[in-house]
Protein backbone atom coordinates (compact mmCIF):
# COMPACT_ATOMS: atom_id res chain seq x y z
CA UNK A 1 0.00 0.00 0.00
CA UNK A 2 1.42 3.01 -1.01
CA UNK A 3 1.69 6.64 0.94
CA UNK A 4 -1.54 7.94 -0.85
CA UNK A 5 -3.68 4.96 -0.67
CA UNK A 6 -2.93 5.05 3.09
CA UNK A 7 -3.87 8.83 3.72
CA UNK A 8 -6.70 8.12 1.86
CA UNK A 9 -7.86 5.72 4.17
CA UNK A 10 -6.68 7.19 7.04
CA UNK A 11 -8.77 10.63 6.45
CA UNK A 12 -11.57 8.88 5.34
CA UNK A 13 -11.58 7.47 8.79
CA UNK A 14 -11.03 10.64 10.39
CA UNK A 15 -13.97 12.10 8.73
CA UNK A 16 -16.44 9.27 9.08
CA UNK A 17 -15.41 9.93 13.02
CA UNK A 18 -15.64 13.53 13.28
CA UNK A 19 -19.30 13.06 14.25
CA UNK A 20 -18.90 10.70 16.51
CA UNK A 21 -16.04 12.08 18.17
CA UNK A 22 -17.85 15.38 18.80
CA UNK A 23 -20.97 13.80 20.47
CA UNK A 24 -18.30 11.21 22.44
CA UNK A 25 -16.53 14.16 23.74
CA UNK A 26 -20.17 15.67 24.83
CA UNK A 27 -20.75 12.32 26.68
CA UNK A 28 -17.40 12.28 28.47
CA UNK A 29 -18.21 15.43 30.66
CA UNK A 30 -21.54 13.88 31.70
CA UNK A 31 -20.26 10.32 32.33
CA UNK A 32 -17.73 11.79 34.60
CA UNK A 33 -20.43 13.69 36.60
CA UNK A 34 -22.14 10.24 37.13
CA UNK A 35 -24.57 11.09 34.52
CA UNK A 36 -25.69 8.12 32.19
CA UNK A 37 -26.39 10.13 29.13
CA UNK A 38 -27.44 7.64 26.38
CA UNK A 39 -29.65 10.34 24.55
CA UNK A 40 -26.94 11.49 21.91
CA UNK A 41 -28.31 10.17 19.38
CA UNK A 42 -31.87 12.49 19.64
CA UNK A 43 -29.90 16.04 20.13
CA UNK A 44 -27.69 14.68 17.35
CA UNK A 45 -30.60 14.50 14.96
CA UNK A 46 -32.20 18.04 16.15
CA UNK A 47 -28.04 19.50 15.25
CA UNK A 48 -28.86 18.32 11.78
CA UNK A 49 -32.21 20.00 11.34
CA UNK A 50 -31.50 22.71 12.80
CA UNK A 51 -28.62 23.63 10.41
CA UNK A 52 -30.29 23.15 7.11
CA UNK A 53 -32.87 25.75 8.67
CA UNK A 54 -30.94 28.19 9.70
CA UNK A 55 -28.98 27.87 6.44
CA UNK A 56 -32.66 27.89 4.33
CA UNK A 57 -33.75 30.72 6.47
CA UNK A 58 -30.38 33.06 6.45
CA UNK A 59 -30.57 32.36 2.65
CA UNK A 60 -27.05 30.69 2.28
CA UNK A 61 -25.24 31.27 5.95
CA UNK A 62 -23.56 27.98 6.84
CA UNK A 63 -22.21 29.93 10.05
CA UNK A 64 -25.71 31.08 10.37
CA UNK A 65 -26.86 27.92 10.41
CA UNK A 66 -23.98 25.79 13.07
CA UNK A 67 -24.88 28.51 15.55
CA UNK A 68 -28.37 27.26 15.32
CA UNK A 69 -27.17 23.73 15.66
CA UNK A 70 -25.47 24.21 18.55
CA UNK A 71 -27.83 26.37 20.00
CA UNK A 72 -30.82 23.39 19.48
CA UNK A 73 -28.69 21.39 20.96
CA UNK A 74 -28.25 23.08 24.03
CA UNK A 75 -31.88 23.85 24.78
CA UNK A 76 -33.00 20.33 23.69
CA UNK A 77 -30.44 19.10 26.31
CA UNK A 78 -31.45 21.38 29.03
CA UNK A 79 -34.96 18.79 29.06
CA UNK A 80 -33.12 16.03 29.44
CA UNK A 81 -30.88 18.44 32.15
CA UNK A 82 -34.88 19.35 33.93
CA UNK A 83 -35.98 15.40 33.88
CA UNK A 84 -33.10 13.73 35.77
CA UNK A 85 -31.50 16.96 37.69
CA UNK A 86 -35.06 18.77 38.83
CA UNK A 87 -37.67 15.73 38.92
CA UNK A 88 -35.42 13.21 39.44
CA UNK A 89 -36.31 10.78 36.50
CA UNK A 90 -34.73 7.60 35.15
CA UNK A 91 -31.52 8.52 33.60
CA UNK A 92 -31.70 5.81 30.69
CA UNK A 93 -35.29 5.88 30.05
CA UNK A 94 -35.16 9.58 29.96
CA UNK A 95 -32.18 9.46 27.33
CA UNK A 96 -34.41 6.60 25.50
CA UNK A 97 -37.50 8.84 25.40
CA UNK A 98 -34.64 12.03 24.28
CA UNK A 99 -34.10 9.70 21.42
CA UNK A 100 -37.57 9.08 20.47
CA UNK A 101 -38.22 12.59 20.65
CA UNK A 102 -36.06 14.27 18.35
CA UNK A 103 -36.61 11.92 15.51
CA UNK A 104 -40.30 12.37 15.97
CA UNK A 105 -40.32 15.94 16.51
CA UNK A 106 -37.83 16.59 13.28
CA UNK A 107 -40.03 14.44 10.99
CA UNK A 108 -43.04 16.74 12.62
CA UNK A 109 -41.23 19.78 11.62
CA UNK A 110 -40.30 18.44 8.46
CA UNK A 111 -44.04 18.09 7.37
CA UNK A 112 -45.36 21.10 9.11
CA UNK A 113 -42.47 23.68 8.37
CA UNK A 114 -41.31 22.43 4.65
CA UNK A 115 -44.65 20.70 3.55
CA UNK A 116 -42.02 17.71 2.76
CA UNK A 117 -40.95 14.35 3.77
CA UNK A 118 -38.32 11.69 3.42
CA UNK A 119 -35.09 14.57 2.77
CA UNK A 120 -34.82 18.63 2.80
CA UNK A 121 -32.29 19.68 0.46
CA UNK A 122 -32.63 23.35 0.45
CA UNK A 123 -31.01 24.64 -2.55
CA UNK A 124 -29.03 27.28 -0.59
CA UNK A 125 -27.58 25.00 1.42
CA UNK A 126 -23.94 23.88 -0.07
CA UNK A 127 -21.31 21.42 1.43
CA UNK A 128 -18.27 23.17 3.37
CA UNK A 129 -15.34 22.69 1.38
CA UNK A 130 -12.28 21.23 3.18
CA UNK A 131 -9.64 23.13 4.35
CA UNK A 132 -5.99 21.82 2.03
CA UNK A 133 -2.86 21.84 3.80
CA UNK A 134 -0.38 20.94 1.03
CA UNK A 135 2.81 20.10 2.54
CA UNK A 136 1.20 17.65 4.83
CA UNK A 137 -0.50 15.21 1.94
CA UNK A 138 2.88 13.82 1.58
CA UNK A 139 3.63 12.78 4.89
CA UNK A 140 2.55 9.29 6.27
CA UNK A 141 -0.15 8.61 8.68
CA UNK A 142 0.12 12.83 9.56
CA UNK A 143 -1.01 13.80 5.88
CA UNK A 144 -4.31 11.74 6.44
CA UNK A 145 -5.48 12.75 9.76
CA UNK A 146 -3.90 16.64 9.27
CA UNK A 147 -4.67 17.43 5.70
CA UNK A 148 -7.34 18.31 3.26
CA UNK A 149 -10.12 18.28 6.33
CA UNK A 150 -13.19 20.15 7.17
CA UNK A 151 -13.20 22.70 9.61
CA UNK A 152 -15.25 20.98 11.64
CA UNK A 153 -13.13 18.13 11.98
CA UNK A 154 -9.97 20.49 13.09
CA UNK A 155 -12.56 21.50 15.81
CA UNK A 156 -13.61 18.41 17.17
CA UNK A 157 -8.85 17.88 17.31
CA UNK A 158 -9.17 21.19 19.57
CA UNK A 159 -12.22 19.55 21.76
CA UNK A 160 -10.46 16.47 22.55
CA UNK A 161 -7.61 18.61 24.07
CA UNK A 162 -9.77 21.37 25.91
CA UNK A 163 -11.96 18.45 27.15
CA UNK A 164 -8.93 16.71 28.42
CA UNK A 165 -7.85 20.62 29.94
CA UNK A 166 -11.18 21.14 31.92
CA UNK A 167 -11.07 17.49 32.92
CA UNK A 168 -7.72 17.45 34.33
CA UNK A 169 -6.31 21.05 34.90
CA UNK A 170 -9.41 23.09 36.57
CA UNK A 171 -11.15 23.00 39.35
CA UNK A 172 -14.66 22.58 37.54
CA UNK A 173 -13.21 19.03 36.30
CA UNK A 174 -11.91 17.85 39.48
CA UNK A 175 -15.50 18.64 40.93
CA UNK A 176 -16.77 16.89 38.05
CA UNK A 177 -14.50 13.58 38.68
CA UNK A 178 -15.13 13.68 42.43
CA UNK A 179 -19.41 13.85 41.45
CA UNK A 180 -19.01 10.84 39.30
CA UNK A 181 -16.59 8.96 41.53
CA UNK A 182 -17.79 9.55 45.17
CA UNK A 183 -20.65 11.57 45.08
CA UNK A 184 -21.56 12.19 48.54
CA UNK A 185 -18.11 13.20 49.72
CA UNK A 186 -17.86 15.56 46.95
CA UNK A 187 -21.14 16.80 48.48
CA UNK A 188 -19.94 17.10 51.97
CA UNK A 189 -17.25 19.36 50.72
CA UNK A 190 -19.16 21.57 49.01
CA UNK A 191 -19.91 20.67 45.77
CA UNK A 192 -23.11 20.95 43.99
CA UNK A 193 -24.02 18.41 41.76
CA UNK A 194 -26.79 19.61 40.22
CA UNK A 195 -25.03 22.64 38.97
CA UNK A 196 -21.90 20.30 37.86
CA UNK A 197 -24.36 17.93 35.75
CA UNK A 198 -26.50 21.00 34.51
CA UNK A 199 -22.55 22.52 33.08
CA UNK A 200 -21.98 18.77 31.82
CA UNK A 201 -25.50 18.03 30.00
CA UNK A 202 -25.13 21.72 28.51
CA UNK A 203 -21.22 20.81 27.31
CA UNK A 204 -22.76 17.45 25.73
CA UNK A 205 -25.57 19.59 24.03
CA UNK A 206 -23.55 22.00 22.10
CA UNK A 207 -21.19 19.08 21.09
CA UNK A 208 -23.84 16.76 19.60
CA UNK A 209 -25.33 19.89 18.00
CA UNK A 210 -21.89 20.85 15.98
CA UNK A 211 -22.44 16.65 15.35
CA UNK A 212 -25.51 16.69 14.28
CA UNK A 213 -24.41 19.65 12.05
CA UNK A 214 -21.36 17.59 10.15
CA UNK A 215 -23.65 15.53 8.73
CA UNK A 216 -26.02 17.52 7.35
CA UNK A 217 -24.21 20.25 6.04
CA UNK A 218 -20.30 18.29 5.51
CA UNK A 219 -21.09 14.63 5.02
CA UNK A 220 -24.25 15.39 2.76
CA UNK A 221 -25.43 18.98 2.01
CA UNK A 222 -29.31 18.07 2.99
CA UNK A 223 -31.41 16.11 5.95
CA UNK A 224 -32.95 12.96 6.17
CA UNK A 225 -35.08 12.04 8.53
CA UNK A 226 -32.71 9.53 11.05
CA UNK A 227 -30.19 10.21 9.23
CA UNK A 228 -27.89 10.00 12.16
CA UNK A 229 -28.42 5.89 12.04
CA UNK A 230 -26.96 4.77 15.39
CA UNK A 231 -23.80 7.63 15.46
CA UNK A 232 -25.14 8.16 18.70
CA UNK A 233 -24.96 5.37 20.58
CA UNK A 234 -21.62 4.38 18.50
CA UNK A 235 -20.48 7.55 20.46
CA UNK A 236 -21.54 6.51 23.57
CA UNK A 237 -20.13 3.05 23.17
CA UNK A 238 -16.64 4.74 22.79
CA UNK A 239 -16.89 6.79 25.74
CA UNK A 240 -17.54 3.98 27.94
CA UNK A 241 -15.09 2.08 25.88
CA UNK A 242 -12.60 5.09 26.70
CA UNK A 243 -13.62 4.97 29.87
CA UNK A 244 -14.13 9.02 29.42
CA UNK A 245 -10.80 9.51 28.73
CA UNK A 246 -10.77 12.32 26.22
CA UNK A 247 -7.98 11.20 24.65
CA UNK A 248 -8.59 7.23 24.19
CA UNK A 249 -12.38 8.06 23.25
CA UNK A 250 -10.66 9.71 20.54
CA UNK A 251 -8.70 7.07 19.64
CA UNK A 252 -11.79 4.94 19.10
CA UNK A 253 -13.92 7.02 17.90
CA UNK A 254 -11.06 7.02 14.89
CA UNK A 255 -11.44 3.15 15.17
CA UNK A 256 -14.83 2.93 14.57
CA UNK A 257 -13.71 5.52 11.43
CA UNK A 258 -11.40 3.00 10.28
CA UNK A 259 -13.50 -0.01 9.84
CA UNK A 260 -16.33 1.76 8.33
CA UNK A 261 -13.64 3.58 5.88
CA UNK A 262 -12.13 0.21 5.26
CA UNK A 263 -15.03 -1.95 4.97
CA UNK A 264 -16.18 0.71 1.94
CA UNK A 265 -12.50 -0.04 0.41
CA UNK A 266 -13.32 -3.75 0.32
CA UNK A 267 -16.59 -3.20 -1.14
CA UNK A 268 -15.33 -1.02 -4.06
CA UNK A 269 -11.97 -3.14 -4.52
CA UNK A 270 -14.60 -6.16 -5.61
CA UNK A 271 -12.60 -8.84 -3.72
CA UNK A 272 -15.29 -11.04 -2.37
CA UNK A 273 -14.47 -10.34 1.38
CA UNK A 274 -17.33 -9.78 2.71
CA UNK A 275 -16.67 -6.12 4.44
CA UNK A 276 -19.40 -6.72 7.26
CA UNK A 277 -16.99 -8.58 9.10
CA UNK A 278 -14.27 -5.35 9.28
CA UNK A 279 -17.16 -3.49 10.21
CA UNK A 280 -18.31 -5.73 13.04
CA UNK A 281 -14.85 -5.86 15.01
CA UNK A 282 -14.80 -2.56 16.32
CA UNK A 283 -18.24 -3.35 18.26
CA UNK A 284 -17.10 -6.45 18.95
CA UNK A 285 -14.68 -5.06 21.01
CA UNK A 286 -16.91 -2.73 22.38
CA UNK A 287 -19.12 -5.19 23.57
CA UNK A 288 -16.30 -6.93 25.21
CA UNK A 289 -15.47 -3.46 26.84
CA UNK A 290 -18.67 -2.70 27.94
CA UNK A 291 -18.54 -6.29 29.52
CA UNK A 292 -15.86 -5.46 31.71
CA UNK A 293 -16.72 -2.06 32.14
CA UNK A 294 -19.62 -2.49 33.99
CA UNK A 295 -18.03 -5.58 35.60
CA UNK A 296 -15.11 -3.53 37.09
CA UNK A 297 -17.75 -1.01 38.44
CA UNK A 298 -19.56 -3.10 40.16
CA UNK A 299 -16.25 -3.79 42.12
CA UNK A 300 -15.70 -0.60 42.56
CA UNK A 301 -19.11 -0.51 43.90
CA UNK A 302 -18.73 -3.36 46.25
CA UNK A 303 -15.16 -2.33 47.71
CA UNK A 304 -16.45 1.00 48.67
CA UNK A 305 -19.53 -0.39 50.10
CA UNK A 306 -17.43 -2.64 52.16
CA UNK A 307 -15.17 0.46 53.16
Amino acid sequence: MDISTLNEIIAASVRIATPITLAALGGVFCQKAGIFNIGLEGIMIIGAFAVVCGVYFSEGNIWFGLLCAIISGILFSLLFALAILKLNTNQIITGIGLNLLGIGLTSFLLRSVFDTSGSLRPPVIHKIPPVRIEFLKEIPVLGGIFADQHIITYVSFAMVVVTAFLLYKTPFGIASRAIGELPESATTAGISPKKIGLFAVIWSGALCGLAGAYLSIVSVSAFTENMVQGRGFTAFTALVFGNANPYITWAVSILFGFADALGIRVELSGLGFPSSILKMFPYLLSVAALGLSCYTREKRLKRNRSS
